[in-house]
């Protein structure tokens, strides 16, 4: 190699390393270029968050556990949760009816007293908390609250004392009891004080309260007024399986619906529906009250009834639950439950009546509910009544009512009785 000359290997180096740079000078203005582009995009676009707001409020909080629902046994309840129910009100002494899993009137009084004993609400509903006490081993027994001491301005059924005495013996003045003077409120005296309440106004719960006491005390009570046929003052007529009517019975005297009950008060579904004139002039009286308070549109389809009608609709219903498979003496039980046996019919006497409203099954509509709460104040009663079943040996029906008389139908509603069950207290 001649001293002077650059090797050939420097030479390339060099070379590579001008190229280098002249690309640098030509990339450097584009990159700063674009850098720039996206500072400015990142800092006109902010980068997003999430919106949790929302989320927080659809989010299970695992450290809560759902509440499941709570326990309620109230009347109408039914099953063996209540059988269990009854048997502990039972042992503890609440519950004297029958262990039969439904919920009706007696268990209802039984949770009522035993609520009111442990100081829960006394609303006659078993709830949880309620439960838990019936439940827990340190639950109470059954304390019987003592009977006040009968005073001459309170005395009822079942009081012995001067008191009664004293009042028996106004009531005997009066005309409206003849029983003996002996101190003993029994059913002779309830009924004679219904009687002088009725008389004047007063309500008619069979219990000398003050202001029976003070009015038979005034000198301004009034002598008893004998009262039409039927006489009200008497034990209503009971007719059910167990008291059939006498064989041709009829009652003595009937009168057509239809010609005795207006048509803008009630349409009457037959033209040879009859039924007892004392019964129907109630039937229209209270039929008038609805109408004035703005219930109309009832119909009734059922009144007096012969025994030989009777037949002939208790043998229907035979018929065709035979023709549905079941045998006749199935046929003749499932009868029974909603048809009486020829003879032991209420229609028979023709003081009972079955109302419907077109279109409808008649229960819940507006006519039933005014019905089963003002009937009563006209004489008339519902004879076949939830939780009386067993009593009645007829499963309830909303649309059947029976005319007693009013001094029968208010102490029935007020003591929530039914016809056996009233009949009963009168007789014994």
């Amino acid at each position: 190699m001649k001293k002077g000359r650059m090797p050939l290997s420097r030479a390339i180096l060099w070379a590579v390393i001008a190229v280098l740079l002249a690309l640098s000078g030509l990339l450097i203005p584009w990159t700063m270029n674009s850098y720039r582009d996206m500072r400015t995009e990142l800092d006109a676009t902010p980068t997003p968050t999430a919106d949790v707001r929302s989320m927080m409020l659809i989010t299970f909080d695992p450290s809560r556990t759902p509440s499941p629902p709570p326990i309620l046994f109230k009347p109408g309840s039914v099953g063996s949760e209540v059988v269990r129910l009854q048997e502990r009100l039972r042992e503890l002494g609440y519950y004297t009816g029958d262990i039969d899993g439904q919920y009706g009137q007696g268990t209802a009084e039984a949770v009522t007293l035993f609520q009111k004993q442990h100081g829960l609400e006394a609303d006659g509903v078993a709830g949880s908390l309620t439960l838990g006490a019936v439940y827990a081993v340190n639950a109470a027994t059954y304390i019987p609250t003592p009977s006040p001491a009968p005073t001459s301005s309170f005395i009822k059924k079942g009081d012995r004392n001067d008191a009664v005495r004293a009042v028996q013996a106004k009531l005997a003045e009066l005309g409206y009891y003849s029983g003996a003077l002996d101190g003993d409120f029994g059913s002779g005296t309830e009924q004679a004080v219904i009687l002088f309440q009725t008389q004047h106004g007063l309500v008619a719960d069979g219990i000398a309260g003050a202001d029976t006491i003070a009015l038979l005390e005034s000198g301004h009570a009034q002598r008893i007024i004998p009262t039409a046929t039927p006489n009200q003052a008497a034990i209503p007529l009971l007719v059910n399986k167990t008291n059939p009517v006498p064989q041709g019975y009829r009652p003595d005297s009937l009168v057509n619906l239809r010609q005795n009950l207006p048509s803008d008060l009630v349409r009457v579904m037959g033209s040879d529906i009859e039924g007892d004139p004392t019964a129907v002039a109630a039937l229209r009286e209270m039929l008038e009250a609805a109408k004035s308070a703005g219930i109309t549109g009832f119909q009734v389809s059922a009144g007096y009834r012969s025994v030989k009608y009777q037949q002939q609709l208790f043998a229907q219903s035979v018929n065709q639950y035979i023709s549905n498979g079941r045998s006749e003496q199935n046929a003749i039980s499932a009868t029974r439950l909603t048809v009486a046996d020829p003879g032991s019919s209420e229609h028979h006497t023709g003081l009972a009546f079955d109302f419907t409203v077109s279109g409808t099954n008649f229960r819940g509509t507006k006519q039933q509910i005014w019905l089963h709460e003002h009937c009563w104040e006209y004489g008339f009663i519902i004879r076949y009544q939830e939780d009386k079943e067993k009593i009645t040996g007829f499963i309830a029906e909303a649309w059947h009512v029976r005319y007693v008389g009013k001094q029968h139908s208010i102490p029935m509603r007020d003591r929530n009785l039914c016809l056996e069950e009233y009949v009963n207290m009168l007789t014994h």
